[in-house]
Parts: structure tokens; C-alpha cells; sequence
């Protein structure tokens, strides 16, 4: 749930274009998970990635908390077969969704 500083560096670029062409932009912030675990930690370990972006965000860029809003789907959605360590490893991410 640690946010690496790849992740942060992406961050920032998101927002500085955002900050270059603001339009009301609201964030959707996805936590994911890979299917090892009980589901119901895996909501957890999901809900505490997301919100370690919705705080980078807050603290770092001043997004506003109203303009933010986090969801776990846990082990829901994955986007790669979970019987491979590669597979696990794609699944285990946040996605963030920019609305206009």
C-alpha cells in the first residue's frame, strides 16, 4: 500500500497536464488486488492502495477531497490470469480515472 516513486513521478505528470488545461476534473480512484487472500482482505489491501493515491494527491497537489473518490474491487477485475507470478503482479495495481 506503500505508493513507489515510479507511481508518484506518474502522478505528477497526470496532474500537471490537468493543471495546464483544468476543466472541473473529477478522480476515480481504483484500488485492485491479485486473488491470493480471503476476498474480504483482499477489499481491504484495495480500498488502502487507493487511498494512498487519494492522499498523494491531496497532500502533494492540493486536489481538493470532494474531488476524489476511491473504490476497492479487490480480486473483481483482474486483467491477467492469477495462476502466474507475472499474472499476480499486473493484478495488483490502482487505476485512476479522470472525469471531465
Amino acid at each position: 500500500t506503500d505508493l513507489p516513486e515510479a507511481a508518484k513521478t506518474r502522478i505528477d505528470e497526470l496532474v500537471a497536464q490537468l493543471k495546464a488545461d483544468p476543466k472541473g476534473v473529477f478522480f476515480e480512484i481504483e484500488g485492485h488486488t491479485d486473488a491470493t487472500g480471503p476476498a474480504e482482505l483482499n477489499e481491504r489491501i484495495g480500498m488502502e492502495r487507493a487511498d494512498a493515491v487519494k492522499r498523494y494527491l491531496y497532500e502533494a497537489h492540493q486536489i481538493p477531497l470532494h474531488k476524489i473518490n476511491i473504490i476497492s474491487f479487490g480480486e473483481e477485475k483482474p486483467v491477467a490470469p492469477n495462476n502466474t507470478r507475472d499474472g499476480r503482479a499486473q493484478n495488483r495495481r490502482v487505476v485512476i480515472r479522470v472525469l471531465a
